[in-house]
């Protein structure tokens, strides 16, 4: 009894491959170009909320347009204040950290030797070198940012311009495809999944500030302002973030003051965590993305080796736009269903 075989067609396979192989490639090389590009046009889609809003008021468009930028660079700027003043406050505490961290470690590595039997020789000079390679981690992560920033003019008037001439660009794609009258669904839904996105983690991170904040003044733990806003932010990363900024914090409260202001630390982030998970996240975002795990975290490592840090943070809308266009696009429909998320 012969076993009928799959059909695959070898030409549309390579041409597949060839398709993805390209797009990585221009993803890669082309990073100063399309990344500010794509982080414009996400805060635009972001801020067409309160530009229509203010709009149906009565409004006309450029002043619509105006105040919602006006808006924007004042959150952005008290946020960019914020955290400056509190990395400057780290900066100045710093090698008052860095000793008591060498002495932690130290007390550590001993402990370890005398009680495991560890033969970790010359662990004093190793541990020097383990705090300094967390500060060039640190250097870094920031120099990443101070990338970003310096991208920002050019950033700025992308948004301005796709706000300007939203219209346009929809008429563009209607035209592009006359026949196609799916594409406003496409439109309209990948709109809606970057709005939802992205708006629905700005709640989730306000909400995990005040909780964090709070829990560490009460714990009366060192830097309970930075330690909150910096694991707050950095659950805009999902999944990794959360583990990345409770972790930091974790670690830092316990080199500077030991491990009581630690296990608070860790109590109130996996407390929080768990209201996060099972709660906001579901109320808030609901199941805009609906992305399977899997998928999620791939495409986080993957944008993350392409765009660093900002490639993380724009990585799951990216991707549920892409299931988006497959979901509407014929023949397509295999590859919008692994990047589904199914019951």
């Amino acid at each position: 009894m012969s076993t009928q075989k799959i059909d695959i067609s070898a030409q549309k396979s390579i041409k597949i491959l060839l398709l993805i192989g390209g797009l990585f490639a221009i993803f890669y090389y082309g990073k100063t170009l399309i990344m500010p590009l794509l982080v414009g046009g996400i805060i635009a889609i972001i801020l067409d909320i309160p530009v229509q809003k203010l709009k149906n008021l009565g409004l006309p468009n450029w002043l619509a347009i105006t105040l919602s930028i006006l808006l924007m660079l004042i959150i952005f700027s008290l946020l960019f204040w914020l955290v400056s003043s509190q990395i400057n406050n780290m900066a100045q505490d710093w090698p008052t950290i860095k000793d008591k961290a060498t002495v932690k470690l130290n007390a550590l590595s001993q402990w370890a030797n005398n009680s495991l039997n560890w033969d970790y020789k010359d662990y004093i000079e190793n541990n020097q070198k383990l705090v300094k390679k967390a500060e060039a981690l640190a250097s870094n992560f920031l120099s990443s940012l101070m990338s970003l920033l310096s991208q920002s003019l050019i950033i700025f008037i992308y948004i301005i311009l796709f706000l300007m001439q939203k219209q346009q660009f929809i008429n563009f794609f209607k035209k592009l495809y006359p026949k196609n009258v799916s594409i406003n669904s496409l439109l309209k839904n990948s709109a809606n999944i970057t709005r939802s996105y992205f708006v629905g983690k700005g709640k989730i991170m306000l909400f995990l500030f005040v909780i964090y904040y709070l829990g560490f003044l009460l714990g009366s733990v060192p830097y309970a302002l930075f330690l909150a806003l910096f694991a707050s932010l950095f659950s805009i990363i999902p999944y990794v973030g959360n583990i990345i900024g409770g972790g930091v914090a974790v670690i830092l409260s316990f080199l500077y003051a030991g491990s009581t202001p630690a296990l608070i630390v860790i109590g109130v982030v996996s407390a929080t965590q768990l209201v996060e998970n099972y709660l906001l996240t579901p109320w808030i975002i609901g199941d805009e993305i609906n992305l399977n795990p899997f998928m999620t975290i791939f495409g986080v490592i993957l944008f993350s080796t392409l765009w660093g840090v900002v490639g993380a943070i724009i990585a799951l809308p990216v991707i549920g736009v892409l299931k988006v266009i497959f979901d509407h696009t014929n023949g397509m429909e295999a590859y919008a269903h692994l990047l589904k998320k199914t019951d």
